[in-house]
C-alpha cells in the first residue's frame, strides 16, 4: 500500500462552518464500514477457526501430510514438513489426538521413507512420543543410520520403557553407536545405568570411559559419585581431567540440593588428586563455599600452608566466606604472604570497612616491596580516610611513575569533607616543598574551593614551583572574579614559564562567563588603562588565548602604533586567534606587511582559519586557498595550503591540487591531496 493510498483511507473530521453539519468523506465511511466487518468477522469465527499453524486437522488430512513427506528429501518443497511440525503443535495438548497422532507417526517409521523424513517423524515423537514409541525406535536404535534420530525422539520420551531400550542397546552395540547411546543415558539421567556405566568407565576404550564419565555426571547422585570416585586414583592419567570434570558436576548437583556436605566431600577427594592446577583451584573454591562455618578457618589454613599455587582461590572467596567482624586475622596474614598473594589479598580487604582493615593497609602501603606498596596506596583510596592524607601525600612526593600514580588517585579520591579539610590543615602548617605541591595539586583535583585562600597566598611563595603549582590549581577551582588578580601578577612576573601559568589560569577562568563576547571585559579594562608597550604585549598574548571577537579591535589599532614590539605582539595575537573572525585580519597583514616574518605568520594563520570552516562551500574556502598558495613565497606555506585542501573537496579543488603535480617543490603533497580529494569525492558519489 502506497503511502497516498494510506493517507486517503483516514478519517477525517472537519469543523463545518455553523449551521452546517460535519461531514465524513465517503471514503472514510467505507474504512469504518471495513473496519466493522473485519471486527464482526473477528468475534463470529474466534471459536470455530484456529490459527492455520495450529489448526487441527482430521486423520485423513495427517495421512495426506505422511504420504507427501515420504520422499521428502530436505529441499526447497518442505511444505509436508512444515505440516507435520504444525498438525503436531495443534494437538499436542489433546490427549486422544496426540495418542492418534503417534499411533500414525510409529507406523510411519516402518514405511520405506527417506532418512530425512524419518528424522522430521523422530522430531515431533520428541514432542508427543510416548512408551508406544519405543519399541519401534529401539530397533531403529541398532542401525547405524537410523540410531541418532531414534535417539533423539528417546531421550525426551517419558517413562522407564524409554530408559530400558537405552540400556538394552548398550549391551548390543560397539563404537560411536554405543558411544551416542551412553550420551543419551546422561542426558536422560538414567540412574539405573549406573553400574553399566561403571563398567564402561573402568574398560580398556577410552572414548567409551570418557563417555560414561560425562553421563555419569549428568546422573549424579550418590551412587554415580561412587563410581566416579572410585575410578579416580586407579584410572589413566589422561582420564583423570574427564572423570574430575564429571564430579565437579556431581558436586554442583548435591550444591543445588541444598546437600553441602556431600558436595563438600567431592572437592575434598578432588584436592588430594594429581590435578592440573585449574582443577585444583577449582575444587578448592568448592570446598570453600561448602564449608560453612568451617570455611574461615580454611581459608587461613590454605593461605599458611606452602602451596602458593592455592592462594589465589582461597583469597577469591574471602569476601563470601567472612564478614567485617572476623576478617583481622587476613591483615595479620598479610606480611608473611608471598608478594603477589599480598597484592592480590589486598585487593579484597579493600572492599571491607577502614575500621576492620585500614592499620594492615597502611602498613603494606610502607612495604618494601615495590608492588606490594603499590597495591597497599590503592587500597588507601577506598579504606583511607583524614588519617591517611598526610601519608599519601609524602607518598606521592617521594616516589615516581606508578607508585606516585596510585598515591595521588587515592588522595585525590579519598571520600568526606575531613580530608578537604586535613589538606588545608597541613597545608597552613607549612610540610616541605614537595609535599606543598602535592596538596596544592590535591585542592584543584578535589575542588576544595575553601582552599582558594590558600592558593593565593601562595602565589607569593619564594618558590617558582610552587608558584606555578598553585596558579594551576587556582585554574581549576578560580571564578572570573580571580581574573584581575591574575593580570596583576602576570604584569609583576619575570619568569616566562610562570607567565605562561598565569595567561593559561586566565584563560581558563575567563572561559567560565557564558556570554563568549564578555570573556575579555577584564583584560580590555587594563588594557584601557596602560601605556607601558611591554604590558600591553603581554596583555595582548591573553587576548588571543582567550578569544572573545569583540576584543580584535584592539588589536587592529595596535598594528598602527609607533612601538614595533607592540605591533609584533598585535601581529602574534591576530595569527594565534582561535575563531575565523581573525581571517580577514591576517590576509590583510599576509599581503601588505613589510615585515617578512610578520607575512609568514599571517599567512600561516589564515591558512589555519580557513580550514577551521568546515562548514563553508567547497568552492568558497578553494577561492580563499588560491589565495594564500599565490601569496607564499616558500614551499612550507605552500605545502600547508595543500594539506588543508582535501578537507573541502570538490573537483575545482582537485583539478586545482593537479595542476600542482609538475611543482617539484611540493609534487609529493600535490599527489596525496589528489588521491585524498578522490577519496572524498567518491564517497559522495556512493552516499545516498
Amino acid at each position: 500500500m502506497t503511502k497516498n493510498m494510506k493517507t486517503s483511507n483516514r478519517i477525517h473530521i472537519r469543523q463545518a462552518p455553523q449551521g452546517r453539519p460535519r461531514r465524513i468523506p465517503v471514503i472514510g465511511l467505507m474504512g469504518i464500514a471495513a473496519l466493522i466487518l473485519c471486527l464482526l468477522s473477528s468475534i463470529l469465527f474466534a471459536e470455530t477457526t484456529a490459527p492455520p499453524s495450529y489448526q487441527e486437522a482430521g486423520a485423513s488430512n495427517l495421512d495426506n501430510i505422511l504420504k507427501q513427506l515420504t520422499a521428502y528429501d530436505g529441499g526447497f518443497n518442505s511444505e509436508a514438513f512444515w505440516g507435520l511440525r504444525n498438525y503436531v503443535l495443534g494437538i499436542k495438548d489433546k490427549p486422544e489426538a496426540r495418542l492418534a497422532c503417534e499411533a500414525k507417526l510409529v507406523a510411519f517409521l516402518e514405511l520405506n521413507a527417506t532418512l530425512t523424513a524419518k528424522t522430521a517423524v523422530c522430531r515431533q515423537l520428541r514432542i508427543i512420543g510416548s512408551g508406544k514409541s519405543v519399541p519401534v525406535l529401539e530397533k531403529m536404535l541398532l542401525q547405524r543410520e537410523m540410531t541418532d534420530i531414534a535417539r533423539y525422539a528417546l531421550e525426551k520420551i517419558p517413562g522407564g520403557e524409554a530408559d530400558s531400550a537405552l540400556m538394552d542397546a548398550l549391551g548390543k552395540t560397539k563404537s560411536d553407536v554405543k558411544k551416542g547411546i551412553i550420551t543419551s543415558i546422561g542426558r536422560r539421567k538414567t540412574k539405573a545405568a549406573v553400574t553399566e556405566l561403571e563398567k564402561l568407565l573402568k574398560g580398556r576404550d577410552p572414548e567409551l570411559a570418557a563417555a560414561a564419565a560425562v553421563a555419569l555426571g549428568q546422573i549424579g547422585g550418590f551412587e554415580a559419585t561412587e563410581a566416579l570416585g572410585k575410578s579416580l586414583g586407579v584410572i589413566l592419567s589422561g582420564m583423570k581431567e574427564v572423570v574430575a570434570s564429571a564430579l565437579f558436576q556431581c558436586a554442583e548437583e548435591f550444591s543445588a540440593m541444598k546437600s553441602p556436605e556431600a558436595a563438600f566431600q567431592i572437592y575434598d577427594k578432588l584436592l588430594v588428586e594429581k590435578l592440573p592446577v585449574i582443577l585444583r583451584r577449582a575444587a578448592l573454591r568448592g570446598k570453600i563455599g561448602t564449608a560453612g562455618d568451617n570455611a574461615r578457618e580454611l581459608i587461613i589454613k590454605t593461605l599458611a600452608a606452602p602451596d602458593r599455587d592455592m592462594h589465589q582461590p582461597a583469597i577469591s572467596m574471602i569476601k563470601s566466606a567472612i564478614d567485617a567482624s572476623s576478617i583481622g586475622p587476613m591483615g595479620a596474614m598479610l606480611p608473611n604472604l608471598p608478594e603477589e598473594s599480598q597484592v592480590q589479598l589486598l585487593a579484597v580487604l579493600s572492599e571491607y570497612p577502614k575500621e576492620s582493615v585500614l592499620p594492615a593497609v597502611l602498613q603494606a602501603a610502607k612495604s618494601p616491596q615495590k608492588n606490594v606498596r603499590i597495591a597497599g596506596l590503592k587500597a588507601l583510596g577506598k579504606t583511607g580516610d583524614a588519617s591517611t592524607v598526610e601519608f599519601l601525600a609524602e607518598a606521592a612526593a617521594g616516589s615516581l611513575g606508578e607508585e606516585q600514580e596510585a598515591a595521588r588517585a587515592s588522595l585525590w579520591g579519598l571520600k568526606g569533607r575531613e580530608v578537604d579539610e586535613a589538606v588545608m590543615s597541613i597545608l597552613a602548617k607549612g610540610p616541605s616543598e614537595p609535599v606543598l605541591n602535592e596538596l596544592l595539586q590535591c585542592i584543584g583535583e578535589r575542588r576544595i574551593f575553601a582552599g582558594k585562600g590558600l592558593l593565593v597566598k601562595q602565589m607569593s611563595s619564594a618558590s617558582a614551583k610552587v608558584r606555578r603549582q598553585s596558579l594551576r590549581a587556582l585554574r581549576v577551582i578560580g571564578t572570573p572574579s580571580d581574573v584581575p588578580g591574575l593580570l596583576d601578577l602576570l604584569l609583576r612576573t619575570e619568569s616566562e614559564p610562570e607567565r605562561l601559568e598565569i595567561e593559561n589560569a586566565a584563560t581558563a577562568l575567563s572561559a567560565k562567563i557564558a556570554n563568549p563576547e564578555e570573556r575579555s571585559g577584564a583584560v580590555k579594562a587594563r588594557l584601557e588603562s596602560v601605556t607601558d608597550g611591554k604590558t600591553r604585549c603581554a596583555l595582548f598574548r591573553v587576548l588571543a588565548k582567550i578569544g572573545d571577537d569583540s576584543s580584535l579591535s584592539l588589536l587592529r589599532k595596535a598594528l598602527r602604533d609607533s612601538d614595533a614590539e607592540v605591533i609584533d605582539a598585535a601581529v602574534r595575537a591576530l595569527a594565534a586567534w582561535p575563531t575565523p573572525a581573525a581571517r580577514d585580519d591576517v590576509v590583510q597583514i599576509a599581503r601588505t606587511s613589510p615585515n617578512e616574518v610578520h607575512r609568514i605568520l599571517a599567512l600561516r594563520a589564515y591558512v589555519r582559519l580557513t580550514g577551521l570552516e568546515r562548514y563553508r562551500s567547497p568552492e568558497a574556502a578553494l577561492g580563499d586557498l588560491k589565495a594564500a598558495f599565490a601569496l607564499a613565497a616558500r614551499a612550507e606555506e605552500k605545502k600547508l595550503v595543500l594539506g588543508i585542501l582535501p578537507d573541502f573537496a570538490c573537483p575545482a579543488a582537485l583539478a586545482f591540487a593537479e595542476s600542482l603535480l609538475t611543482d617539484e617543490a611540493v609534487k609529493t603533497e600535490a599527489e596525496a591531496a589528489v588521491e585524498r580529494i578522490k577519496e572524498k569525492l567518491a564517497e559522495k558519489t556512493a552516499s545516498p
